[in-house]
């Protein structure tokens, strides 16, 4: 059945300036667009007409969510194509879009173009379909119509799954923005390296050559190798400092109160004891215990830091213990409780051990949540190559503590690959980017422990392989 001309398409969002925005859009590209408020009037213009492709939005208060919309319509019209809209990408939700239905996810905010070639996609898709169709009806055609059908799905397969990735990726990303575009670039990284072994004549890796569905493997390992991260408190993911936010500002301003309480003490002091009100001997009172007030808050900042902390401030940190506050039910409490001190103690970094340990089990949240695709044969060993990224030939990494022997080869060349975009990375809000060239410095210091695979690390520097990134990272 071919498509009427021109092909009437719905626009389904309850934001009235994006709707006809879109609407016009496709107008002008020749398209018969209609717009739609929210899932009833949709649902009262799929019964009017037959339109190939629907664009719903995800979220509409007041009716049918997209979701829900995606199940009517496909009820009523199971002919139609939907897109589902969203500024909320999440896994779940994708899962659920594909579910129910649709054909493609799109995220929030979208370039114009993106939804010519969603729109593009899904005609070509629904062509496709009714072409089967047809194909079906003509029994003269059969063994034609049903290698078309096998190629196009194979094709809708492998696009569907793509998407997923993406939206995957998409999703890590935006749980945890400061490391947008790092799976990409692990993945951009650890293919070319793959691809660099392949080229490799001698030596350890010499015999070894990945085939292209291995690359493949190895491309969609990377890509979703730090998926566990939605398992992880937000908190913990992205946090900057050793203690943030109102927790911080609470300290501080028990610091300034404890300078208060410190005066008036002193003031009902002298005046039960008779003496007159000596102003210059008060302000040199308040001067002295601002200055020590500044100088605790500057402790307390100094020591927040992610940096490495200089033995001498830690020391200096004791003297915080025994520093109390009178509390608004006139209790003298602690002015900085055990696990805050604990917390300012860190030698290295913004992590306690405990919030250190939940960050590293998103590795292993990423090898139970890849372990329930149904990958095909070829692509098995992704959640195994994902799930060892972080091991150690020496047996000191995480999750499992492997040593070399046990560690895919495959997570031997992403190991370097990750190492490498964590240090370059200028977009980490816990530590400032580090130059290409000691970056590379501090992969060689880490192959001569026996942390990186030194073969591995060879090929990347003899094939330049981190020039690859070197556009988004720091150039010595």
């Amino acid at each position: 059945m071919p498509l009427p001309s021109p092909i009437p398409i719905l626009i389904v969002d309850d934001e009235a300036d994006l709707r006809n925005l879109l609407v016009e859009a496709l107008e002008d590209q020749g398209y018969a667009a209609v717009g739609a408020d929210g899932g009833a009037q949709a649902l009262a213009r799929v019964g009017e007409r037959h339109f190939p492709v629907i664009f719903t939005d995800l979220n509409m208060p007041g009716g049918l969510s997209g979701l829900e919309l995606l199940r009517a319509i496909h009820d009523q019209d199971p002919r139609a194509m939907g897109i589902l809209m969203t500024g909320y990408a999440t896994t779940e939700a994708a899962i659920q879009a594909l579910k129910r239905g649709a054909y493609d996810f799109i995220q929030k905010p979208f370039k114009l173009a993106e939804i010519e070639a969603a729109l593009e996609r899904a005609l070509e898709h629904y062509r496709l379909r009714r072409e089967n169709e047809e194909y079906q009806q003509n029994l003269e055609r059969m063994v034609e119509a049903r290698t078309q059908e096998i190629l196009g799905l194979k094709n809708d397969i492998e696009r569907l799954f793509e998407g997923f990735v993406n939206a995957s990726v998409t999703a890590i990303e935006a749980r945890d923005p400061s490391t947008s575009g790092h799976s990409s670039r692990v993945a951009d990284l650890t293919v070319s390296l793959a691809e660099a072994v392949n080229l490799t004549p001698s030596g350890p890796y010499g015999g070894l050559h990945f085939n292209p569905l291995q690359i493949r493997e190895i491309r969609y390992a990377s890509l979703l190798h730090d998926f566990g991260k939605v398992g992880v408190k937000e908190q913990v993911l992205v946090k900057a400092k050793k203690i943030e936010g109102e927790h911080l500002e609470s300290i501080y301003q028990r610091l300034h109160q404890r300078t208060l309480e410190s005066m008036r003490d002193r003031m009902l002091d002298a005046w039960s004891k008779g003496n007159p009100f000596d102003h210059d001997a008060l302000g040199q009172l308040l001067g002295q215990q601002e200055e020590e007030t500044r100088r605790l808050m500057d402790l307390v900042r100094r020591s927040n830091e992610p940096t490495v902390l200089p033995e001498k401030v830690a020391l200096e940190l004791d003297q915080l213990e025994e520093l109390t506050y009178q509390h608004w039910s006139g209790d003298r409490r602690t002015l900085i409780e055990r696990q805050d001190i604990d917390l300012l103690k860190i030698t290295k970094g913004s992590l306690s051990d405990q919030e250190r340990e939940e960050i590293q089990n998103h590795v292993t949240y990423t090898y139970r949540f890849l372990s329930q695709i149904p990958w095909t044969t070829e692509l098995a060993g992704v959640p195994e190559i994902a799930w060892a990224h972080h091991e150690r030939l020496n047996g000191k990494g995480y999750p499992r503590q492997l040593k070399e022997p046990d560690i895919p080869v495959q997570s031997k060349l992403m190991a370097v690959a990750d190492v490498y975009d964590a240090l370059t990375a200028a977009d980490r809000p816990y530590k400032a980017a580090v130059s290409v060239e000691r970056s590379l410095q501090i992969l060689e210091q880490e192959a001569k422990v026996n942390l990186l695979d030194a073969e591995v690390l060879r090929i990347f520097l003899e094939a330049r392989i981190y020039e690859r990134t070197i556009p988004m990272a720091r150039i010595p």
